[in-house]
């Protein structure tokens, strides 16, 4: 079975219309989720719950907790506050300064920022002293606790994930030829498998790549569109300015 002009994938117009939908950068709430899940490992050492209020000590007023961890330690109840902060830039002493005084405002025993970036020398000086401590929790871990269908973070903008949500087949000499893909829900780049030849591209939107099968996919606003190059359609050398990447 051959296809000699651009023809749409098996999704429907309202399946791509609901993965358009999910295609979204990660969010300072997602990256909070995230945290959670992570410590809700822990909830065998204790009790774990996420995104609450708890009342100021001296105002009484609701202040947001990300993650708060309780656990008994002999007739003691230690209570740990863990900030989430998914920043761009390093943690500087303002950012531990503004955790140190959540902390004693709620009455936590101690305070853990976990970040997807590092923190300032002076920073981890101030810590130390104040016996807070620092974690990393990159994107690419953050999005491994809570994207279901994750498949590998982009190759492109390398600051969101792809998701897995689509694979095809076409039938060729009565073998089957078979892709796996995925967009970026932040720049919504294309990523291509093909299972055929084994070659790996990605193209951004508008743009095209072929693989060794003269398999061609074309990055779209809605999705994305595939054809096979026939033999009066293949040129004799392939786009210089195509590019093929290696997602390991």
């Amino acid at each position: 079975m051959l296809f000699t002009s651009w023809q749409k994938t098996y999704y429907e117009a309202l399946e791509i219309k609901e993965n358009n939908k999910t295609q979204r950068k990660m969010k300072w709430q997602e990256y909070q989720e995230a945290v959670g899940v992570l410590y809700e490992q822990m909830s065998e050492m204790g009790e774990v719950r996420k995104n609450i209020t708890i009342p100021d000590r001296v105002t009484g007023q609701a202040r947001q907790v990300d993650v708060w961890w309780e656990f008994q330690i002999g007739n003691h109840t230690i209570k740990i506050l863990i900030d989430a902060k998914m920043r761009a830039s390093k943690l500087d002493v303002k950012d531990v300064e503004e955790i140190l005084a959540l902390a004693k405002s709620v009455k936590a025993d101690k305070a853990i920022i976990v970040t997807n970036n590092e923190w300032t020398s002076p920073a981890q000086l101030f810590a130390n002293h104040e016996g807070l401590d620092f974690l990393i929790l990159t994107i690419d871990e953050a999005t491994d606790l809570i994207i279901d269908g994750k498949w590998l973070m982009c190759k492109d903008c390398g600051k969101d994930c792809v998701v897995m949500d689509s694979d095809g087949a076409v039938e060729i000499d009565e073998k089957i030829n078979w892709w796996l893909g995925g967009k970026c829900r932040s720049c919504r780049t294309l990523h291509i498998i093909c299972q055929a030849c084994g070659a790996k591209g990605m193209m951004r939107i508008n743009e095209s790549w072929s693989c060794n099968c003269d398999f061609e996919w074309k990055n779209t606003e809605e999705y994305y569109e595939f054809k096979i190059i026939t033999e009066n359609d293949v040129t004799e050398f392939k786009d210089p300015n195509q590019r093929e990447i290696d997602f390991n």
